[in-house]
């Protein structure tokens, strides 16, 4: 197994654990946009899917609403998964030129809505259809480029959720996307000996990553961190958008 492989994917898992412990998401995005600069996105999204679902599982038991969480978006969720399974299939059939502009944009799109706190609100009585329209969207750009959940975290800042709520909620979406993403390219024979080895070996830094990014949270001032996050992801995207194009 090659040595370069495994301290790409350290790199890149130990940034997006560092994210994900201070903003308390943003492991896929940020790992799938730093691994699209160097490999293809079909070699690099099943490395990314067990760190998701194993760093998921413990904040989605977080704050006692789990069955509420389950209850209020199993619509979205359905529908999430319905489109993972057809995004990863997409994944192996589509240009994967047109897969990485696309992840770019998406990259850059999310940084700046962050980075310019724009507010976007959903209106309670539009919940009902939204909810698996959005999952559907955001389940076949999962599939195809890997960005696990940026629609869907825009979307419940938009109903506005409170913090633990929200982390809640985002964190059992992504557990369970991972779940099928995994039996997805699983069925898409994209999981070989090497493949396995280095997904589950990205848990660690994973995990390293996100007691980092804890502590500097709880040390420094988390505005100037959230935004210098932001202005790196905007780089990365731009990047990506530059490679697709070139």
């Amino acid at each position: 197994m090659d040595p370069t492989l495994f301290a790409v994917v350290f790199i890149a898992m130990i940034a997006a654990g560092c994210v994900k412990g201070i903003i308390g998401l943003g492991l896929p995005l940020t790992s799938i946009a730093i691994l699209g600069t160097v490999m293809d996105l079909r070699q690099a999204i099943p490395f990314i899917v067990v760190p998701i679902l194993v760093t998921n599982i413990y904040q989605a038991m977080q704050g006692g609403q789990l069955a509420a969480q389950f209850h209020r978006f199993w619509s979205m969720n359905l529908l999430l998964c319905a489109g993972t399974w057809v995004g990863t299939i997409l994944l192996f059939i589509i240009d994967p030129s047109a897969l990485v502009i696309t992840l770019g944009i998406v990259v850059v799109g999310y940084a700046l809505i962050n980075l310019f706190s724009v507010t976007i609100r959903v209106p309670a009585k539009s919940e009902g259809w939204m909810s698996p329209v959005v999952g559907l969207i955001s389940g076949i750009l999962t599939g195809t480029t890997g960005s696990v959940g940026a629609p869907i975290a825009i979307y419940m800042q938009a109903l506005g959720l409170e913090k633990t709520a929200f982390l809640q909620a985002v964190s059992l979406s992504f557990f369970i996307t991972a779940v099928v993403w995994i039996a997805a390219l699983i069925d898409q024979s994209a999981f070989d000996l090497t493949t396995t080895v280095v997904s589950l070996f990205a848990v660690i830094p994973a995990f390293v990553g996100m007691w980092t990014g804890q502590v500097l949270r709880d040390r420094l001032p988390e505005d100037k961190f959230r935004h210098w996050i932001f202005v790196f992801l905007i780089v990365v995207g731009a990047n990506l958008i530059r490679k697709g194009i070139g």
